[in-house]
């Protein structure tokens, strides 16, 4: 009987292992990251007791059962992220062709699955996220302006650039800078867009103004 694991065992771990790049990308500049790495660290250890079958089966079996339970403790933390890992562990520590051909079989068209699902998410999330707000054409002007007209004149701004094709005008802040959002309609005419713009310029306050990319404004 060979003493190492089985190639479709060992595919598996690395898919687990692939799979935690998403929530780790997803989480990469939050707070959090460290917790996560720590998370995901145990997942390769499989992969290192390639000699080891019974080793190897009690490590997959345990580091997917802990993520699991983990995964819930910390919902709220974004633990769940791990599940996908978990599953394909699981599925690892039991889909062995030597002993069960035909459920090791159907443990690995599972793990397929699970990864073709998981690597779909997370291509719709990036073109949705990323990708897609990237391409879009802005429909927002930023105007940079002091805090008074931030506080003070809203209103009378939005019934103001309404009458030049603006769909809403909110004010934001961030840290020091303080702005008026502009909306318009994708559909509003170049020379309006143009008009709209002079006016906001010529707003009281009003230092700056640039169209916000659709990742910041929406």
């Amino acid at each position: 009987m060979s003493t190492h694991v089985h190639g479709l065992r060992r595919a598996l771990v690395a898919g687990a292992v692939i799979a935690t790049l998403p929530g780790l990308l997803l989480t990469l500049t939050s707070y959090l990251f460290p917790l996560h790495i720590l998370t995901a660290l145990p997942v390769a250890v499989p992969l290192f007791l390639a000699r080891r079958p019974t080793a190897f089966t009690r490590a997959c079996a345990i580091t997917g059962l802990f993520l699991l339970v983990w995964g819930l403790l910390g919902f709220l933390a974004g633990m769940f992220v791990f599940w996908p890992s978990a599953l394909l562990l699981l599925l690892a520590a039991f889909a062995d062709p030597r002993r069960r051909p035909v459920t090791a079989k159907v443990l690995g068209t599972a793990g397929g699955l699970v990864m073709a699902g998981l690597l779909t998410a997370t291509a719709l999330f990036a073109w949705r996220i990323h990708v897609a707000p990237a391409m879009a054409e802005p429909h927002t002007y930023r105007a940079v302006t002091d805090p008074d007209a931030f506080y003070d004149e809203l209103g009378n701004h939005d019934a103001h650039l309404k009458r030049y094709g603006a769909t809403s005008v909110t004010g934001t802040a961030h840290e020091d800078e303080h702005y008026l959002d502009v909306r318009f309609p994708d559909g509003l005419p170049e020379e309006r867009r143009a008009a709209l713009k002079r006016e906001i310029e010529n707003l009281p306050g009003v230092t700056r103004v640039d169209l916000c990319p659709v990742r910041d404004c929406g």
